[in-house]
C-alpha cells in the first residue's frame, strides 16, 4: 500500500477481487498526517455474486467518495481520490453537498477534495432499481413504481438488498441477519417476478464508528453502494421514511442526528452522475397513507415486515407485534378495517394484549403537544377512523407514571453506573 506525503485521507488502488463466489470492488484507504481512521480496515469494499461482477464500476471511484468525504469532514482532513470519478458528482459534492453537511452537524467542516480526473462508469446501465425490505416504505415504492407504473423508462426491473449497516454494526451477527432477511425478501421478489441482487460491504465499519458519532453517516453507505453499481443501474428509487411535510416540520430537530429527515428531499438529488440518477420516493405520502395504500395488495398481506425490536442489539427478522413500529402499523390497519387480512404476518393476539398501552402513549403525546416519533399526530388519524382511546384522566395518570419511571431510571443509572445499569436491564428483560 502506497504511503502519501500530503496530510489527509487517500483513496487509491481501485480493483476487483474474486473469492468464494463473490467479486469485490476494493480500494485502499489510508490516512496520513498524524492520526488514525475510525476503523481498523485497510480497505473499503462492496461485493456482489460473481455472476453480477459486470455491475461493479471499477473504472471510477464514485463508490468510495461519499463515506470518506464524511470522515474527512469530521476529521478536518482533506480528501484525495487517486483516480477518476464522475464530474457531476464531484461538482455537486464540492459546491452543494458539503454546505448541507456543515449545516447538518457542527462537527463537520469543509475540506478540499482532490481528484486525478473525470470519467463515467461504462456499461449497459439498463436496470431501474429499488431496495426491498418488505417494510411499508419499501413495498409502497415497489407497488407504485412496478405494479402501477406502465412507463418502461421509469418502471422498476430489479430489486436490491444491501448489507451496509441497516442490520447492525459490521460483523458476523449483522451478516447473519442480513442473509436471514434476504431469504424472506426473496420470497416476495419471486412472487413479483423480479430479480433481487445481493450486495455485501464493509462500509458500516466506517459509518457506524463511534468516532463518527455512531450511525449519522449510515445513509452515505447506502448511496455509495448504488454508485458502485454504476455499470448496471441507470435509475434507483430510494424509499423515504418521511413525507415532505414531516421534513419541513421536523427537519431542523434532526440536525446532527438523522441526515435523511434533515435534508433527504434536496440532498439525494445531488448524489448522481451523468448516467445514474437517484430518485427519492415516498415523500408524497404520510406513513398512515402508505399503509392504507398497500393494505389490499396480496404481496403486502403475505410479506409485510416492519419490526424494530432488538435482542442484545440485533434486530429480529420477524414482526414482534408489540414494538412501537409494529403497533402503529397494526393500529392503522385496525382503523381502516384491514387488520384481519394481516394475520399471517402479525400475531393479532399479541397486538390486542399490548394495544392499550400504545394507545396511552399516543394519547399522551397528543395531549402534551409533543411529536410522536416525528410523525403527524396519529391520535387524530386514529380517532377520526373510529379507534377508541382511554379517558383523559387515565392518560394523565399514565403520563405521571411515565415521568416518575424516567426519573427513577436516571437516578439508578447515576448511582449504579452505566455498565451495571445495562446488566440490570438485561436481567429484567428475561
Amino acid at each position: 500500500m502506497k504511503a502519501y506525503e500530503e496530510p489527509g485521507i487517500h483513496i487509491s488502488g481501485l480493483r476487483k477481487e474474486s473469492a468464494g463466489g463473490w467479486t469485490k470492488l476494493v480500494a485502499d484507504i489510508t490516512y496520513s498526517g498524524g492520526g488514525v481512521l475510525p476503523s481498523n480496515e485497510p480497505v473499503i469494499w462492496l461485493a456482489v455474486k460473481d455472476e453480477n461482477a459486470h455491475m461493479l464500476a471499477d473504472d471510477v471511484y464514485d463508490a468510495f467518495v461519499l463515506v470518506p468525504l464524511y470522515m474527512a469532514m469530521y476529521m478536518k482532513a482533506d480528501l484525495y481520490i487517486h483516480g477518476n470519478m464522475s464530474k457531476r458528482l464531484y461538482k455537486n459534492i464540492v459546491n452543494y453537498l458539503q454546505r448541507i453537511l456543515c449545516d447538518f452537524s457542527p462537527d463537520l467542516s469543509r475540506v478540499n477534495v482532490s481528484v486525478d480526473g473525470f470519467a463515467e462508469a461504462q456499461g449497459e446501465q439498463s436496470i431501474i432499481g429499488t431496495g426491498i425490505s418488505c417494510g411499508v416504505d419499501s413495498l409502497t415504492t415497489i407497488y407504485d413504481r412496478y405494479v402501477m407504473e406502465d412507463d418502461p423508462d421509469y418502471r422498476v426491473n430489479g430489486l436490491f438488498f444491501f448489507n451496509y449497516g441497516s442490520c447492525g454494526d459490521y460483523g458476523e451477527e449483522a451478516s447473519r441477519l442480513w442473509m436471514e432477511r434476504y431469504e424472506m425478501n426473496k420470497a416476495a421478489a419471486d412472487e413479483l417476478g423480479l430479480p433481487v441482487y445481493l450486495v455485501d460491504s464493509n462500509l458500516h465499519a466506517f459509518t457506524h464508528a463511534k468516532e463518527l458519532g455512531g450511525t449519522q453517516a449510515g445513509y452515505f453507505a447506502n448511496w455509495s453502494i448504488i454508485l458502485g453499481l454504476g455499470c448496471a443501474i441507470k435509475k434507483y428509487y430510494t424509499s423515504s421514511c418521511y413525507s415532505y411535510s414531516q421534513m419541513m416540520e421536523f427537519g431542523r430537530r434532526k440536525r446532527g442526528s438523522d441526515f435523511a429527515e434533515y435534508s433527504e428531499a434536496y440532498s439525494v438529488p445531488l448524489i448522481r452522475t451523468e448516467r445514474l440518477e437517484l430518485i427519492i420516493d415516498g415523500c408524497q405520502y404520510e406513513r398512515s397513507m402508505k399503509t392504507e395504500h398497500i393494505a389490499d395488495w396480496e404481496i403486502a398481506r403475505k410479506h409485510l415486515n416492519v419490526c424494530v425490536v432488538k435482542s442484545d442489539g440485533i434486530s429480529d427478522a420477524h414482526n414482534c407485534s408489540k414494538c412501537a413500529k409494529c403497533m402503529m402499523t397494526l393500529l392503522t390497519l385496525d382503523a381502516i378495517g384491514k387488520l384481519d387480512n394481516f394475520s399471517g404476518v402479525f400475531d393479532l393476539g399479541t397486538y390486542r394484549k399490548h394495544s392499550a398501552r400504545e394507545k396511552l402513549n399516543i394519547a399522551a403525546h397528543h395531549f402534551s403537544g409533543t411529536p410522536y416519533d416525528n410523525e403527524p399526530d396519529p391520535y387524530i388519524f386514529l380517532t377520526t377512523h373510529g379507534i377508541k382511546f382511554p379517558s383523559r384522566p387515565a392518560v394523565l395518570l399514565y403520563m405521571l407514571k411515565s415521568r416518575a419511571s424516567r426519573l427513577a431510571k436516571r437516578l439508578v443509572r447515576k448511582i449504579a453506573g452505566e455498565n451495571l445499569y445495562s446488566r440490570l436491564k438485561k436481567i429484567l428483560r428475561r
